[in-house]
């Protein structure tokens, strides 16, 4: 993939990874302290950090955009959150997008939408089937 976008000088790349044991993960617990949202967003940091196919490693920076613009720089290889807003992801979105990565509901079989405040956003579609797979999404009021 050649970088469409550039940050300064340097072109923006996805990392292209496909493998869950290689990957380097983001996510966010978010603000919500509802026992059943903390619970059902600890048991998706267990289901990719447990092997058999654990993933290299997850993190939280604590910003949805930065998230995003994380995968789309090559710094991470993806990233999943339900409960933020549409203002939240959409410019970083784009950025990915032109970037090389892809954007998906962590719903499989649900499109993607801006209005769900929920994301899957990977370097490849690879890795965004098998994150799918492995995280529950939670249920929000759309924006």
């Amino acid at each position: 993939h050649t970088a469409a976008i550039f940050w300064y000088s340097f072109p923006l790349s996805v990392t292209g990874e496909t493998r869950l044991a290689r990957a380097l993960l983001i996510t966010e617990m978010g603000g919500w302290h509802d026992p059943d949202v903390v619970a059902t967003k600890a048991r998706n940091i267990a289901a990719v950090c447990t092997e058999p196919d654990a993933c290299h490693g997850v993190r939280m920076q604590g910003s949805a955009a930065l998230n995003i613009c994380a995968v789309a720089s090559g710094a991470a290889d993806g990233y999943w959150e339900s409960g933020m807003h549409i203002w939240d992801m959409a410019a970083a979105i784009c950025v990915l997008k032109e970037a090389g990565g892809v954007v998906v509901s962590p719903k499989s079989g649900e499109d993607f939408s801006l209005l769900k405040r929920r994301i899957v956003a990977a370097s490849s579609v690879e890795l965004a089937t098998v994150l799918q797979s492995k995280v529950q999404h939670v249920e929000y009021k759309s924006d």
